[in-house]
């Protein structure tokens, strides 16, 4: 059998490839992707990969804590090599912050404080005040530099320098060891990727009436939903706004629809809602230790991990054969179809094309996880600040009243004559921590910030929490003043200090349709329900889960009917 076992692993090198993504997981165990660049397998049944895991991962397992150590020390002794030749230039010997150790860095220190205080962004900042606003730290294997305050996050922000993305174990397992998609990528794959998703999503309804029509549709459901759900007890509101905000972007990638029954999909979002809770913005443990992995695969979570991914692919994998099925030379009907499209009529042996069918399933994956996370967390976050401070939600019910009416639905054209309500939700997304740490920079090249040398490939995380709670920007940040928002004459005064998209050339792509959603999909529900915590269930808590942002915990919201939907009822449903 270990003969076999061997065997097998000399044919992965060789570069055979497996098409199914619900096998590559058993590939990625296997590989334990000894390199980042390994060619995805394909044509090997399941039973020839499981002989590939119990020929490797067994040895593996038994070699691990040896090779741990002696990598470790190898370490150690490069270290004190550098040192003692006065070459060693990393950031912590130049830069303010917590001291570094061999082989940890400060990552014992910043996991204690992370502890102590429940969250990363709360153990940065007790840093902050010991150091100053711009911090280096060295977290196991990666190298990271935080920087807070308005002022320097906008400047830093708009640097091209810093505006690469991190290349590490937890950045490249998630696309199979590769480059991949959108969010992580950078260069000529970041650019013609974002450049055809950006195209394309106008195209099939950004900025467009159709994507009106179809928020209006998607609100009008969300309604429905959450009545029918009503009726029989208590809402569960932290996940109420999952299926109705993927809808949203959904038909503009994959041409349909979701149905709130779908079981598949309801699972697709349970795994989402677990992979931001499961890794930080940094990726982790097993992005900062990833030597760790072959030693205690479960504590630090890259089993459940590569589990996640593993169904995720799936999923996306399942939507993107759907099309290739159906697909015609003709007029795409989504974004998926035109990238397939030009996946047909690209040269196959065109090696630095962007279109091929793994850019795709990450791609898709990137817009889904983005689609479904930022502005349901959002909205759920919301909801939950109003249910515990319901003053805000009868002046809110007010203005819908006076502006709206009850003989109709709210539209984003009334935006402008609500100025509370914008006000109201430019102060929650200042007020509100959602995601306080944003997604992770790197840097291009060598650059100095604030008279500090910050060496290529250092990654950059901005405090965006401090930037929204900048005293010199906003007066008592610490409390919650929608009214910082209006002028005198009580109109809605933009204030350019906010930063809830990000900034730069890396600002967020969805920015036009999560605006347009949270508006639509926070009105209707304000102004059709009236809102109140459950008397059957625990007072909802503020605190959300640490994780790559902070999501809501769970909270049950008992909701009235406050009248029916009235006049507008000729609008058609949404296909499935």
């Amino acid at each position: 059998m270990e003969g076999r076992g061997d065997q097998h692993v000399e044919d992965l090198d060789r570069g055979e490839s497996i098409r199914a993504p619900t096998q590559r997981y058993k590939l990625i165990h296997a590989t334990v992707l000894s390199r980042y660049d390994r060619t995805i397998l394909h044509d090997a049944d399941s039973a020839r990969l499981m002989t590939v895991t119990m020929g490797f991962h067994w040895r593996q397992l038994r070699k691990s804590g040896l090779f741990f150590v002696r990598a470790m020390n190898e370490k150690i002794k490069r270290k004190g090599k550098k040192r003692r030749e006065g070459n060693f230039r990393e950031i912590g010997i130049r830069f303010p912050g917590p001291l570094w150790i061999p082989l940890f860095g400060c990552f014992l220190k910043f996991s204690w404080l992370r502890s102590k205080h429940g969250y990363i962004y709360l153990a940065i900042q007790d840093l902050v005040r010991t150091y100053g606003p711009v911090i280096g730290l060295k977290l196991g294997g990666q190298k990271v530099v935080v920087i807070s305050t308005y002022d320097l996050v906008k400047k830093t922000l708009l640097q091209e320098e810093f505006n690469s993305r991190p290349d590490g174990f937890f950045f490249r397992v998630r696309s199979f060891g590769k480059r991949k998609g959108v969010l992580f990528t950078e260069g000529t794959m970041w650019a013609q990727t974002r450049r055809f998703t950006m195209r394309h999503l106008r195209t099939f309804g950004i900025g467009q009436s159709i994507m009106k029509k179809q928020l209006a549709l998607e609100a009008r459901n969300l309604v429905d939903h959450l009545q029918q759900m009503s009726e029989s007890s208590a809402v569960m509101m932290h996940t109420a706004f999952d299926v109705a905000v993927i809808n949203s972007l959904w038909f503009m990638i994959a041409g349909h629809r979701f149905q709130y029954e779908d079981q598949k999909l309801q699972e697709a979002l349970a795994l989402v809602h677990d992979s931001f809770k499961l890794m930080d913005t940094m990726g982790g443990a097993v992005s900062q230790m990833p030597l760790l992995r072959f030693v205690i695969p479960e504590l630090l979570g890259y089993k459940e991990l590569m589990e996640i991914l593993e169904n995720l692919w799936s999923f996306i994998d399942e939507e993107i054969k759907i099309h290739e099925r159906e697909l015609s030379n003709d007029q795409p009907r989504d974004l998926i179809d035109a990238f397939l499209l030009e996946i047909r009529k690209n040269d196959k042996n065109e090696k630095n094309t962007i279109f091929d069918r793994e850019n795709l399933l990450i791609l898709c994956l990137d817009l889904f996880l983005a689609g479904s996370k930022t502005t349901s967390d959002t909205l759920a976050h919301i909801f939950l600040f109003l249910s515990l401070n319901p003053k805000w939600l009868r002046v809110l019910q007010s203005e819908l009243d006076s502006v709206v009416g009850r003989s109709r639905a709210p539209t984003e054209n009334d935006l402008s004559s609500l100025p509370i309500t914008e006000a109201f939700l430019a102060e929650a997304q200042r007020y509100l921590i959602l995601a306080p740490l944003g997604v992770p920079h790197t840097t291009a090249k060598d650059v100095s910030i604030n008279g500090y040398r910050i060496p290529k490939d250092t990654i950059v995380l901005f405090d965006y929490h401090s930037a929204h709670n900048d005293k010199a920007y906003w007066e008592q940040p610490n409390e919650f003043q929608p009214q910082r928002f209006l002028d005198e004459q009580g109109q809605f005064r933009r204030n350019n200090y906010g930063l809830p998209f990000g900034l730069g050339k890396r600002r967020c792509l969805g920015e036009q349709l999560a605006r347009s959603t949270l508006f639509l999909f926070f009105t209707y529900v304000v102004h059709y329900f009236d809102i109140e915590i459950s008397a059957e269930h625990s007072k909802p808590d503020l605190n959300g889960y640490d994780g790559f942002t902070v999501s809501p915990k769970p909270y049950y919201l008992k909701l009235t009917r406050r009248f029916s939907l009235g006049d507008d009822r000729h609008v058609t449903r949404a296909s499935t």
